[in-house]
């Protein structure tokens, strides 16, 4: 075996030097990365906790509620029709609140799974908003908060305006945000959502005058299981998953939505949505849950 030259050598020392440098590179570029991952991996199995925690109190909190009051009822047959219809109506608010709330939740496990789809018909939206807004009234009503829809259909006839979508969708992107906008709004308040088409785009502005969001806090709001109020401190109805969802719905209609607020003055959440272009049912829904098709005569039914 032939002997190296000094200067051999040190090239081979400097080789094998910069071999272990990058070695080592290498080994604190994967010790960091492993550290990220850890960190998410923490902060999501603590976001799953917390929600599986709200989620709980949620769906506990209206059960308990609902099952308490109609206890009453049937043990107090001789109640007044005044508390009778006291008692319906705060069984009502709670059914209404865990059919929503639950609703949510299936639509968030269809969108993670990839399982959700569309079904486009040609949707009545006034008549379409009109009854979500009314499905509200209690809600509304439980806080004094005004409501006010304001269309603007560009010199349209507002009787009935048709648009091509998913009414199921559409419904649950408009329900969550004036849910959203109700739930935030301080007592005495106004939420106002305004509706309108431009160049074959349905635009929707949810606007609240309530507490208001940091313009930091803009797309935390956004992230599924995600609540600006945790623990202790929390003073709001919601598990986090009413604008993830919105956000996702509307993205999967290729639609977009942005939020404008000030800290105590109040929020506006806009969303556009362009009409869809694929192949649409042979019919058109009312209200996000009747369809009505034509028969071979040309008949409703």
């Amino acid at each position: 075996m032939s002997r190296l030259t000094n200067k051999e050598l040190i090239e081979e020392l400097k080789g094998r030097f910069q071999e272990n440098e990058d070695a080592l590179y290498d080994l604190k570029v994967m010790t960091k990365n492993l550290v990220k991952i850890n960190k998410k991996l923490e902060d999501s199995e603590a976001i799953k906790s917390n929600f599986l925690s709200n989620i709980r109190n949620e769906i506990n909190n209206p059960l308990t509620s609902i099952l308490g009051l109609s206890g009453q009822l049937l043990l107090s047959a001789e109640s007044d029709c005044d508390s009778v219809k006291s008692m319906l109506s705060l069984i009502h608010e709670e059914a209404f609140h865990l059919d929503f709330q639950i609703k949510n939740i299936f639509e968030a496990a269809e969108i993670e799974s990839g399982e959700t789809s569309l079904g486009v018909s040609v949707v009545d939206v006034i008549a379409l908003s009109n009854n979500i807004i009314a499905s509200f009234r209690h809600f509304a009503e439980s806080k004094n908060i005004k409501v006010e829809m304001v269309y603007d259909w560009l010199g349209q006839d507002q009787g009935e305006v048709f648009f091509k979508s998913d009414p199921e969708k559409l419904s649950i992107i408009i329900s969550n945000l004036l849910s959203n906008a109700i739930e935030f709004t301080n007592e005495g308040g106004e939420v106002e959502i305004k509706m309108w088409i431009d160049a074959g785009v349905l635009k929707i502005d949810a606007k609240d005058n309530g507490i208001g969001i940091d313009s930091a806090d803009f797309e935390v709001i956004f992230d599924r299981f995600k609540q600006l109020e945790t623990g202790s401190t929390k003073t709001h109805r919601g598990h986090g998953l009413g604008l993830s969802i919105t956000k996702a719905v509307v993205e999967l209609l290729a639609g977009g939505i942005t939020v404008s607020s000030t800290k105590g003055v109040g929020s506006v959440f806009s969303v556009a949505v362009p009409e869809a272009e694929g192949p649409e049912m042979d019919g058109f829904s009312s209200d996000g849950n009747e369809f009505i098709f034509d028969d071979d005569e040309g008949e409703k039914f």
